[in-house]
């Protein structure tokens, strides 16, 4: 069991104000129409009273839909490495209760010399965890299949994808949890002075113009020539290379940590975007 190291600081450790919370934030969420099935889906993972807008949008277009399987990567944070590890436990826990992890998946998966990361990647790492209450509210019962993601070289992206798409059907949705730039002298990334809202809004805007257009190459190329501090970069070229020929990318919302606070000195970027697919293409 993976017991929750980030509840009561991140969210809410309290079962009932927490579904209260996601529940008010699902309610407010704004989505346009969207055609077809969800097939992936980047949602941000943030403290929740910063990126739970943007989250809430991605997993409001789960709603009322039959989702048996998640898989869902997420950038390592504290333990560095090269390829993606998998997880080595059977179930998560949040306060809102357990989540079960596909282990014949991610056994299988772990017998691939790419995914064999180092296990405990995923004790500490909060960006896989941000996304399950969310997950645990709009779906109730799912298996997981989580998966932190370090260092790749450049063809790695596309063993990942034929690999995972291995295990995607019409019941499946990929989550590929992101925060955009993290702009500022914190964050050691200060590449303009002066108009930081609408630069962050270009700097982020033209990235996300290239993940709505599948353009894996060359949302990662973006990212290289920008140094553009996009912590979830690699399961987005993941995700990119593992859709369908006929996937349509949406952005349902951005916004920063600025415009919440009204200063964008050190500002962290929010997006939420969904590719979807006819209800007949896995």
């Amino acid at each position: 069991m993976r017991k929750s190291p980030i509840a009561g600081s991140w969210y809410p450790g309290n079962s009932a104000e927490l579904t209260k919370l996601v529940t008010e934030l699902l309610d407010d969420a704004q989505l346009p129409e969207l055609k077809g099935r969800p097939y992936g889906l980047i949602s941000p993972h943030a403290g929740i009273q910063f990126s739970g807008s943007a989250a809430a949008c991605a997993y409001k277009a789960l709603q009322g839909l039959t989702v048996k399987r998640v898989i869902l990567m997420g950038p390592s944070h504290y333990t560095c490495m090269y390829g993606m590890a998998v997880s080595g436990v059977d179930a998560y826990e949040t306060p809102l209760g357990k989540v079960r992890v596909d282990r014949k998946i991610c056994d299988a998966l772990a017998r691939q010399p790419l995914f064999q990361g180092p296990v405990q990647a995923e004790m500490p790492e909060h960006s896989l965890e941000m996304q399950l209450p969310f997950l645990q509210i709009v779906l109730g019962e799912f298996e997981l299949v989580p998966l932190v993601v370090g260092e790749l070289g450049r063809h790695d992206y596309a063993v990942a994808a034929a690999e995972l798409k291995k295990y995607v059907n019409e019941e499946t949705v990929v989550v590929v949890s992101s925060d955009f730039t993290h702009y500022g002298p914190r964050f050691g990334y200060v590449p303009f002075s002066d108009k930081l809202k609408q630069n962050l809004a270009k700097l982020d805007g033209d990235a996300i113009k290239k993940i709505i257009a599948r353009d894996a190459s060359g949302f990662l190329r973006y990212v290289d020539e920008t140094g553009a501090t996009i912590c979830g970069s690699r399961p987005i070229g993941v995700l990119l290379q593992m859709l369908p020929s006929e996937a349509r990318g949406t952005k349902l919302i951005y916004y920063t940590s600025g415009d919440l606070l009204k200063d964008y000195a050190d500002s962290v970027s929010y997006a939420s975007i969904i590719f979807t697919v006819s209800q007949n293409n896995q």
